[in-house]
C-alpha cells in the first residue's frame, strides 16, 4: 500500500518563502501527498483572534490525521516564537497517531535562538526531538541543532525556483545601462539603504548605472525619502511585483545586488537571481555560505560598507565579458541544484528514507 504523507503550510495564496515554497513543490510530490494549511489567514490577526485560530488548526489537524491515516507528517516551521509552541504541539500530535515526523525548519531567528537557549531548550528538545528528522537550510543551522542534543538525522536542503525562469530570456547588454535589481522586502537589515547608499556610489563614477528596487515592506516610504534626500538619480521603486512584471525584472536586469543582514534560511530571491543567469552580489547568510562561489557567481562579503559594495559592482560594469560569464555559470549551477524537479526529488527520498527508518545525512550542495 502506498505510504501517504500531511504537510503543513502557510496559507498557499500568500506571500513569503515558505508559502512559496510549498505551493511551487505542491504539484512536483505527487497525489499521496496532502496540504493542511497553518498559520496566519490574514495580516491583521489580533491576539484574540489569533488564539481562536489557533484551536481551530489544532482540531482540524486531529481530524485531518484521524481521517487520513497517515504515515508520515512534514511540517515547515521557522525557528521563532510563533512557531516553537504552535509546531511542538503538533508534533506531539502527529505521533499520538503513529505518524512519522520531518520537521523542515525554514527561518532561523538569532534573536529568538538566544531566548531559546536560555529560557526554552528543555521544552524546545521535549517537543521537537520527538520527530524522526530534521531539515534545515544551512550547515550552521545542523551543528546548532546537534549543539542542542538532536541525535536524529538532519538534512541540509535548499529552497527551490520555478522552472520556468530557465527559460526566460536575456535581454542582450547595453552599453548605455547597467540595471542593478534589487528584488526584496524593502527593510533596513535587509540591506535596503546599503543598496541606495553603494548604487550612490556606483552612479557617480558611471552615469549609465541604474537602481530597480522591487518590493514593499515598512522601510518602502522612508527608503523613497532618503533617496530623494541623498540626491540618488536612477532609482526607480516599483512596489510589489510578480508575474510578467517579475520576469521582466530579472530579464532586464545586469546584476542583483542583496546586502542583507538579516537572518536568512536560504535567500529564494538569489536562487532565483542565478537562474535567470544574473551575477549575484550578497553576503554569507544562512545558506548561501554553503555553496556561493566568491568571483564565480558574482561577489560575497562580510563587509556591510555600501563603498565596499560599489567596488564589486563597478568590476562587473567594466568587465561586461565576466558578466555573462557569471550569469551562464549562475544558471546552470540554478538548473542542477534548485530547479523544482531536482528539489522536489530530494524531498521525496527523504520521506523514503524516514519512512523506512534508515535516514542519513546527505548534503544536496
Amino acid at each position: 500500500m502506498k505510504s501517504k504523507t500531511l504537510l503543513t503550510a502557510p496559507d498557499l495564496l500568500k506571500g513569503g518563502g515558505v508559502a512559496s515554497y510549498c505551493r511551487m513543490l505542491q504539484p512536483y510530490l505527487g497525489s499521496d501527498v496532502d496540504y493542511f494549511t497553518v498559520g496566519s489567514r490574514k495580516d491583521d490577526e489580533n491576539g484574540w483572534r489569533q488564539a481562536t485560530r489557533m484551536l481551530v488548526d489544532y482540531a482540524g489537524f486531529w481530524r485531518k490525521l484521524k481521517k487520513g491515516r497517515y504515515d508520515l507528517v512534514h511540517l515547515n516551521p521557522s525557528l521563532g516564537k510563533k512557531s516553537l509552541l504552535r509546531d511542538g504541539l503538533l508534533i506531539k500530535m502527529a505521533k499520538a497517531r503513529g505518524c512519522k515526523v520531518l520537521v523542515f525548519i525554514h527561518g532561523w531567528d538569532e534573536e529568538f535562538e538566544k531566548v531559546l537557549l536560555e529560557k526554552y531548550l528543555g521544552l524546545f528538545q521535549r517537543f521537537y526531538f520527538q520527530a524522526d528528522a530534521f531539515v534545515v537550510l544551512a550547515n550552521e543551522f545542523k551543528d546548532k541543532l546537534l549543539d542542542m542534543g538532536c541525535d536524529k538525522p538532519i538534512y541540509v536542503e535548499t529552497t527551490t525556483v520555478d522552472d520556468s525562469l530557465f527559460a526566460l530570456p536575456k535581454t542582450p547588454p547595453k552599453a548605455d545601462r547597467f540595471q542593478i535589481l534589487y528584488l526584496a522586502r524593502v527593510e533596513k537589515e535587509k540591506g535596503i539603504y546599503e543598496t541606495l547608499d553603494a548604487f550612490h556610489h556606483v552612479k557617480n563614477n558611471y552615469p549609465q548605472a541604474a537602481l530597480l528596487v522591487a518590493g514593499d515592506g515598512s522601510e518602502l516610504t522612508n527608503a523613497r525619502d532618503y533617496a530623494v534626500e541623498q540626491n540618488i538619480d536612477g532609482v526607480e521603486f516599483c512596489g510589489y511585483i510578480t508575474g510578467s512584471q517579475k520576469d521582466a525584472a530579472f530579464s532586464e536586469s545586469d546584476l542583483f545586488l542583496f546586502p542583507t543582514c538579516y537572518g536568512e534560511g536560504m535567500p529564494i530571491n538569489v536562487l532565483e537571481a542565478m537562474a535567470c543567469g544574473i551575477p549575484v552580489v550578497t553576503r554569507p547568510v544562512g545558506g548561501l555560505k554553503d555553496f556561493f562561489e566568491d568571483e564565480h557567481m558574482g561577489f560575497i562579503s562580510e563587509s556591510k560598507d555600501p563603498n565596499d559594495f560599489a567596488e564589486m559592482i563597478e568590476r562587473l560594469i567594466v568587465d561586461r565579458g565576466l558578466c555573462l560569464r557569471i550569469g551562464d555559470y549562475n544558471r546552470a549551477y540554478a538548473a542542477e541544484h534548485f530547479s523544482l524537479t531536482k528539489v522536489a526529488g530530494r524531498i521525496r527520498d527523504i520521506y523514503a528514507l524516514i519512512l523506512r527508518s534508515e535516514a542519513v545525512k546527505t548534503d544536496p550542495t
